[in-house]
């Protein structure tokens, strides 16, 4: 079991359980169940990727890229996400970002966009994100913005071959989150 991290600034987190998969030239792969509990820093828990309060979650299938300033998800209901972000970090057995605001996303319709630009400008007027970080950020989301129209790998097949397999595995969802802290 590995967890994932979501940081914000200048507080708050998410953390969640997940199954490694596998590593590929497109990075390292994961999965979680539905039902697979998110835990807040406050100590609330919802489900991983819940689409409205009080849920259900999601199947949803995790990207970490290489050399990327980005974390990308896949959801059973053909959403496609990504948080414009921190390159993710592998800390023990957990991987950590900090949240950029930026969300690049493609719903199943086709519909592509990019939510939060006000958030990300919120928070850079705060100095909660940096110069160089707004900038690298807003290029991390445009890339993606073009590379999720353009469907290019692994943002075309590859993930949702990838999420339907991992569903037909049929693994549990996973509930222990041991003595990870909070923050």
């Amino acid at each position: 079991m590995t967890f994932i991290r979501k940081r914000k600034r200048p507080a708050g987190s998410g953390l969640w359980p997940t199954y490694e998969l596998e590593t590929d030239e497109h990075g390292t792969w994961f999965f979680t169940p539905q039902h697979t509990p998110h835990r807040g820093d406050d100590g609330t828990f919802c489900e991983v990727a819940e689409t409205r309060p009080g849920g259900p979650g999601q199947h949803a299938l995790h990207l970490v890229p290489p050399d990327g300033w980005w974390f990308a998800t896949w959801l059973d209901s053909g959403r496609l996400v990504a948080d414009v972000s921190t390159p993710p970090t592998l800390i023990d057995n957990e991987w950590v970002y900090v949240d950029l605001e930026l969300d690049p996303f493609r719903r199943p319709s086709g519909t592509v966009g990019v939510r939060d630009w006000d958030d990300l400008a919120e928070a850079h007027r705060a100095g909660l994100i940096d110069d160089v970080e707004r900038e690298v950020a807003v290029r991390a989301a445009l890339n993606l913005l073009q590379q999720f129209t353009d469907a290019m790998e692994p943002f075309g097949a590859v993930g949702w071959d990838r999420l339907r397999a991992a569903i037909a595995r049929g693994l549990p969802p996973l509930t222990e989150f041991g003595d990870r802290p909070l923050s």
